[in-house]
């Protein structure tokens, strides 16, 4: 990899849709009903029935479940029995049967998710666009070899930051919600008692409290429900510190060009980085027919972009059509 680096491209899914690749979230959510309904089943018992819109935004999604609604139903299925003589029903068991099913849903979902990606169809060689490859660098969010296939960029060039399909191991994927915040959104809603109650009306009032919060049991299974849920974060901080050797060696940038790519929450720690170590670079965004043009626009006001601008990748075709 050259020293000095001119353009950095920041490539994110929306690249490989442009391409007539069926990489969206719905394609993955119609490939899951037609090759895995009992997986598909499955997140439907966990997370409630799972519309399209809600495959649509996979990922993210992943964060959506409503930890103390599920893990209070499997906590009532396992009520610990303790006064029985053979002792069959544990406090535990409830939490254990928590750790089970998310345990195995995810292993399921990653599974497919591979699957899935490994069989997605060769790029449209008549959707190319103008990407300047000489002096350049690519940060693939993406799985697979649309830049190596049809735009011939050097392997040295790109990192597949998330894994790739010629690599033998595990694609990275996740949400971008950390535990502090799931605890958070998970939490039970405890009213305040009036100040004007006496001092035994309070003791009642705490005490019902105490008899309709989460038992034992309850408690546990919610709390391993939680912590299942944010073991599925995508690893970003790790990620950075893995490859800080090849940022590091990203040097002059002049252009950062952002295509395919979301600008989620979870994405925000990579542009942040390069917009603190690039503060003069003249930024660009693709965007498909205005869908994320707010969430661009807010980026740019938030980080003080001096320059910026937003296209469309159809309109820098190679072969106009």
């Amino acid at each position: 990899m050259s020293s000095r680096t001119k353009t950095l491209y920041i490539i994110g899914n929306g690249f490989d849709i442009h391409h007539r690749i069926k990489s969206s979230y719905r394609d993955f959510c119609n490939w899951m009903y037609e090759n895995n309904p009992a997986v598909v089943d499955q997140v439907n018992e966990i997370y409630g029935v799972c519309t399209e819109e809600w495959w649509s935004d996979f990922e993210n999604q992943l964060a959506s479940l409503d930890a103390i609604s599920y893990a209070t139903q499997i906590a009532s299925e396992n009520q610990p029995d303790l006064l029985s003589d053979h002792c069959d029903r544990m406090w535990n068991d409830a939490q254990i049967e928590v750790e089970y099913q998310l345990e195995s849903v995810y292993s399921e979902l990653r599974d497919c998710f591979h699957d899935w990606i490994l069989q997605l169809g060769k790029p449209d060689i008549e959707s190319k666009i103008i990407l300047e490859t000489e002096n350049a660098i690519f940060i693939n969010f993406n799985y697979t070899k649309t830049l190596e296939e049809i735009y011939e960029v050097a392997p040295n060039k790109i990192l597949h930051i998330h894994g790739c399909v010629d690599i033998d191991e595990e694609f990275i994927l996740g949400h971008g919600e950390c535990e502090e915040d799931l605890r958070e959104l998970n939490r039970f809603d405890v009213p305040k008692p009036s100040e004007c109650l006496s001092d035994e009306e309070l003791i009642d009032f705490y005490q019902e409290m105490a008899d309709n919060g989460p038992e034992l049991h309850e408690q546990w299974a919610i709390d391993a429900a939680i912590s299942g849920v944010a073991s599925q974060q995508k690893p970003v901080k790790r990620l950075m510190h893995q490859y800080a050797l090849f940022f590091d060696s990203i040097k002059d940038v002049e252009s950062i060009k952002v295509y395919g790519l979301s600008l989620s929450k979870v994405d925000m720690p990579y542009l942040e980085y390069f917009v603190r170590k690039f503060p003069s670079a003249k930024w660009e965004f693709s965007d498909y027919d205005d869908e994320n043009k707010k969430i661009i626009e807010r980026f740019c006001q938030d980080n003080n972009l001096r320059s910026s601008n937003i296209i469309r990748l159809e309109d820098i075709l190679i072969n106009k059509r």
